[in-house]
């Protein structure tokens, strides 16, 4: 008998779902797997603030479905799904039709206004890819606009951002705000304390799901950073660059960001089965909604039952642990097995407050700073595993990399060396050994005399520059200049070498070291000096070619694990720092 299982959405719980079936039905090849979402792929939603506030690409928290499935007996199909008809077992797109035995309803959930006028119209909401880009792009406008206004209310309300709801969401956005305006500040030389950053939270403190000591810590770190944290007030009302809050206090904030809770998906709520107040779906212990026994509700939009009468809430463990619930119970019914109550085991949660700061309760343990970036980080490491194998931890190692780099402190510092960008890191070594070379190339110089008596360019054949087949201009050239000034030659040569080495071991100017070992590569060649470089190595090519190329190889390696890590980043702020009145300039073309 054929078995026909339909999972909706591609979220944390169907992409769960999808997983344990494959698992548990490997060996019923009458039974088929299908997983239909929107999107062709999955989008990791408790990382959105990151892009948000541009420390990502949009593209490291999208993993390609077919890439996740393609080893599995899992279909996937780029559909939206817009009416299900129940008693037929029919899902209906625009353009297809879709029959199923049973469904597994996992359309997710999207932000709740909570009864606040004006949020829709005038705030900001992050809940999918498009609120982040929209976030990114509008926070970039605002700073745009904050330099060339000579308007003293509109730069103030430019500069004014508000976070509305100080739970995860609202306070890793916090974080991503912080970094990021710290930057725009240094490169558009507008003052810190100009900028202001409001967090208004309902409740008497943020994060309430964290111990009151580690709500501390968060809210500590937030105000040294310069966060206006507002506690115990309400917002009553939202209006076009204003917020309104219970107690009648108006705040001016061009940038509104709206992260006060979540509802169910309006497909939910449309779909004609039984919902609460929250457009959840109702299901009982085994996940199944009250309506029909072979549908099935997970994740955020399912209503499913906890301790104490309560709902489970809305996180990525929930969403998983009721699709794979869900899942074992299509799968019970399938082969005439007992179907598994619902059992939660929720570990803990992970804040983040910007790249370098985080608070965490993991299984009874209270984390802060390094430990709890450290467990955030391998959560999310472990969870691109789960789903996508090593190509998809790799990947994320990459990006996290990439991004840590941008930022300041010791770990950022050291993902920096590490990837700068990666793929001079393997050449440390190589540039490590080349400038030893050259320094020692150096010293016995300088130890036989080169820098005092003039006698080496142009006597005794073994210390001559030119070689059996040296190129014929070069002699020349030569013998018309150098060989006139042979101590003033002598000096550079050896300094130079000396220079070349340190610049290489140290990475201090190590493009400069690498073109000059090129050069000096390049003018032994054109000495004829190969093949006297050779004599060591019968029927080989000349080390001087491997010295070439390996020289060209170390172009621009300094920044990895080296001096120019600091200095060049320092020396362009220097030299090419943004000019003070630049703005003010700006000003006077642009027309308000």
């Amino acid at each position: 008998m054929s078995n026909n299982i339909i999972i909706l959405g591609a979220g944390y719980g169907g992409v769960a779902a999808a997983q344990t079936l494959h698992k548990k039905l490997k060996k019923h090849p009458d039974s088929t797997i299908t997983l239909i979402d929107r999107n062709s792929y999955h989008t990791l939603l408790t990382e959105l603030h990151e892009v948000a506030g541009n420390r990502i690409d949009e593209d490291a928290l999208e993993i390609d479905l077919e890439r996740i499935f393609s080893s599995t007996r899992v279909n996937v199909i780029q559909d939206e799904i817009n009416n299900i008809d129940f008693e037929n077992q029919i899902l209906s797109s625009e353009d297809h039709q879709y029959t199923y035995d049973y469904l597994i309803m996992g359309a997710g959930s999207k932000p709740s206004h909570c009864g606040v006028e004006g949020v829709g119209e005038h705030a900001f909401t992050l809940w999918s890819m498009d609120d982040a880009n929209s976030i990114k792009k509008h926070v970039e406008n605002c700073m745009q606009e904050a330099r060339i206004t000579n308007d003293p209310a509109e730069r103030k309300e430019l500069l004014s951002f508000a976070v509305a709801g100080g739970g995860f969401t609202g306070v890793e956005m916090v974080g991503e705000l912080l970094e990021w305006l710290d930057e725009y500040s240094k490169e558009y030389n507008i003052p810190r304390d100009e900028i202001e950053i409001y967090n208004f939270e309902g409740l008497d403190q943020i994060l309430p799901n964290l111990s009151d000591e580690l709500v501390e810590k968060a809210m500590n770190y937030m105000r040294d950073n310069g966060v206006n944290i507002k506690t115990g007030e309400f917002v009553d009302k939202i209006e076009e660059n204003k917020l309104i809050l219970n107690d009648g206090v108006e705040v001016d904030a061009r940038t509104i960001i709206w992260t006060c809770g979540v509802q169910a998906a309006d497909f939910a709520a449309n779909s004609g089965l039984a919902t609460d107040r929250a457009n959840r779906i109702k299901v009982n212990e085994y996940l199944q909604t009250e309506d029909y026994s072979n549908v099935y509700a997970i994740g955020d939009n399912a209503a499913a039952p906890w301790k104490d009468d309560q709902i489970l809430p809305a996180l990525v463990e929930s969403a998983q642990q009721t699709g794979e619930c869900a899942a074992k119970n299509v799968v019970a019914e399938i082969k005439g097995g007992s179907k598994e109550e619902l059992e939660p085991n929720l570990h803990g949660v992970m804040v983040s407050v910007g790249s370098s700061y985080a608070v965490a309760e993991v299984m009874g343990l209270s984390l802060t700073g390094i430990p709890a970036m450290f467990m955030k980080h391998s959560v999310n490491m472990f969870y691109r595993f789960e789903i996508g194998g090593i190509k998809e931890t790799y990947s994320m190692i990459t990006e996290y990399m990439k991004e840590q780099a941008s930022h300041k402190g010791l770990l950022p510092q050291l993902f920096g060396f590490v990837s700068e960008t990666s793929r001079s890191l393997w050449l440390v070594l190589l540039r490590v050994f080349v400038g030893i070379m050259w320094l020692y190339e150096g010293y016995t110089k300088v130890r036989d005399g080169w820098l005092w008596s003039p006698d080496y360019l142009v006597s005794g054949a073994s210390a001559s520059p030119i070689g059996d087949y040296a190129v014929g201009w070069y002699v020349w050239l030569n013998e018309a200049i150098i060989f006139k000034f042979p101590l003033f030659f002598q000096i550079v040569v050896t300094l130079s070498m000396i220079g070349i080495g340190i610049s290489l071991i140290f990475g201090l100017f190590a493009t400069l070291g690498a073109l000059g070992s090129a050069g000096f590569s390049v003018n032994f060649l054109l000495a004829g000096q190969y093949a006297h470089w050779s004599s060591d190595y019968p029927g080989h090519f000349s080390p001087l070619f491997w010295f070439l190329f390996g020289s060209i190889a170390l172009i621009g390696s300094g920044r990895s694990f080296g001096l120019d890590y600091y200095v060049l980043p320092w020396l362009k702020s220097k030299i090419w720092s943004r000019p003070k009145d630049k703005d003010q300039d700006l000003q006077k073309v642009v027309k308000q």
